[in-house]
Formats: structure tokens, C-alpha cells, sequence
């Protein structure tokens, strides 16, 4: 998906999930202050909820439709009937609040960084205005802790189509991804501690999943390759070639950190009409060429 336009479900999900800013007005009117309580106006202009498609895609996928609240299993999104088509009826939350006066604020963060996946999740609306409510007993480390266990599912489902790549999905995946065109690039490609490149280039918890998800299967990836270099001396460098200029057209078109990750992922994956064992292949070729190379920032 292109990074100005935005499908009709994707416009759906941002329609609908924009209602806690609407609902946390009316919140604030109701809410009773103790006598000891004091207001303070904040100065700073007012940051705004902002979601690409990507972000809604990437929260969409990791919460496998349910509720992160450990005792909640509500669905996000209500199944159509036989009379109406589905809705969205979950709300995504932030973790570090996206104002300075709001629940389990933060100061030094943008408005980007705190609209990033890594510091969203998804809950029903009862949950939402629980743990926004009454944000003393949720702080921001209950949140995080929420989302990681929740994510978890995710992995483990996605740790399941891992397991059953083989050299052949990654020979199939690997050569979809590679440039027409190749010529060598300046730089040097030693190995980059991958905790370092993570940190480099913005990487949220969400991201970071599907690098560790997918680095199992490097070592299969790195044979695969090794065996194609020996029929096509010059495959291994036309795929890295391949994952170069999609990074650098994502880069110029204003991605950073999770989103532009998102966006190579998407484009490594196959998109969102291709297999989930093409998908997994997809994953292990990006995770390996994420350690080995400079695909992205070192």
C-alpha cells in the first residue's frame, strides 16, 4: 500500500478508533475531583492521533482480534450479520499518554514516536476507559507488559508457519524480492549486533518480534543463498539490492522507524493476498539480511 492512500477498511479502522479522544472529553466533564486536586493547563500545542495504514495493520495483526487485557477476550472487531457488514469496535489506547495532562504521560516523546505501534494497544471500550480512568492502578509498565504477553500469541502462531519453511519457500521468496538491476555498492557489510540496529533505526517491541521470529530460520536462509550464488554468482547481491531500494523509496517517502520497517516488511512478505507460508519466508529473508547487512542503518 502506497503511504498517502489509505484503503476503505483502513479508513473504517481510523474512523472508528478515533472515538477515545471524543469519548475522553466527555470523561473528563464527569469526572469528580477531590479538594485536594489541582488543574494544570499545559502550554504545549496539543498533539494529534494520527495512523497511517500501516500502524493500524501492524496493531491489527499482533492482537489476532482480541482484547489485550489479560482477562479479556472481546473481540476487536465484531463479526458482520446476516443484516450488517463487520465493525470495529475496539479503541487503541495509548501507552505513554499522547499529551501532557493525559493518563501515564511522558515528557521528551513526538507525536510520531507516540503514535509509533510501540506505544498503542488495542483494547475492548470497557477496558479502554478503565485503564485510562484510572491510570494510577494501570501504569504505563502494566500496559507493556500486557502487550508483550498479548503479542506472544502472534508470535507463537507465527513461530508455527516458521517452522514449516524450507529451501524451497525461501529460494521462491528470495527471488521475488530480488533487483532486476545490481551494481556493487560502497560499504562494508560485517555483521551488526542486531540489538544495535534495532536501536538505530527506532525499532519498536513490534518490529523487534518479527526480526527475532524470523532469525531462526538465518542459518536455512544463508545456505540458500550460498547454493543460488553458485548457479548465479551475482543472486545474493541483487537480493540485498532489492531490499536496498525498497528501503531507501520507503525513506523518501517519509517513513521512519516501525512504519518504514512495516513497509518492508509488507513489500518482503508478498503483500497481503500471498500465503502465510510465503509470508513466513518472507520474514526469514528480511531477519537475515537485517543481521547480516546494510539494508538498514548500522
Amino acid at each position: 500500500m502506497e503511504h498517502g492512500g489509505k484503503s476503505s477498511a483502513g479508513q473504517k479502522c481510523e474512523e472508528v478508533l478515533q472515538s477515545p479522544s471524543q469519548h475522553d472529553n466527555s470523561l473528563s466533564d464527569l469526572k469528580v475531583l477531590s479538594p485536594m486536586t489541582k488543574t494544570v493547563k499545559s502550554t504545549a500545542p496539543k498533539l494529534k492521533r494520527v495512523y497511517t495504514d500501516k500502524t493500524l495493520k501492524i496493531i491489527f495483526a499482533l492482537s489476532r482480534n482480541e482484547c489485550a487485557h489479560p482477562d479479556c477476550s472481546k473481540p476487536i472487531i465484531s463479526p458482520a450479520t446476516a443484516y450488517s457488514g463487520d465493525l470495529v469496535v475496539g479503541q487503541i489506547a495509548h501507552i505513554y499518554a499522547l499529551n501532557g495532562n493525559g493518563p501515564r504521560s511522558k515528557v521528551g516523546l513526538t507525536q510520531s514516536q507516540l503514535n509509533q505501534p510501540s506505544n498503542l494497544i488495542l483494547l475492548c471500550p470497557t477496558d479502554h476507559v478503565i485503564v485510562d480512568g484510572q491510570h494510577e492502578t494501570y501504569p504505563a509498565s502494566m500496559l507493556i507488559e500486557w502487550k508483550s504477553r498479548h503479542e506472544m500469541k502472534f508470535a507463537n502462531a507465527l513461530s508455527r508457519s516458521i517452522s514449516d519453511v524450507g529451501a524451497p519457500e525461501l529460494e521462491v521468496a528470495a527471488k521475488s524480492l530480488m533487483s532486476s538491476k545490481f551494481s556493487p555498492a560502497p560499504g562494508s557489510l560485517l555483521t551488526v549486533p542486531p540489538q544495535a540496529k534495532i536501536v538505530k533505526n527506532g525499532l519498536g517491541s513490534s518490529s523487534e518480534l518479527f526480526l527475532s521470529m524470523g532469525a531462526a530460520k538465518s542459518h536455512e536462509v544463508e545456505v540458500v543463498l550460498l547454493k543460488a550464488s553458485q548457479l548465479d554468482a551475482d543472486f545474493p547481491d541483487r537480493l540485498r539490492e532489492g531490499f536496498v531500494l525498497k528501503y531507501q523509496t520507503a525513506r523518501q517517502a517519509g517513513y521512519v522507524g516501525d512504519e518504514l520497517f512495516a513497509e518492508v516488511l509488507d513489500w518482503a512478505t508478498g503483500g497481503s493476498q500471498a500465503t502465510e507460508i510465503r509470508k513466513a519466508a518472507g520474514i526469514c529473508v528480511l531477519a537475515h539480511l537485517f543481521i547480516i547487512c546494510d539494508v538498514f542503518e548500522k
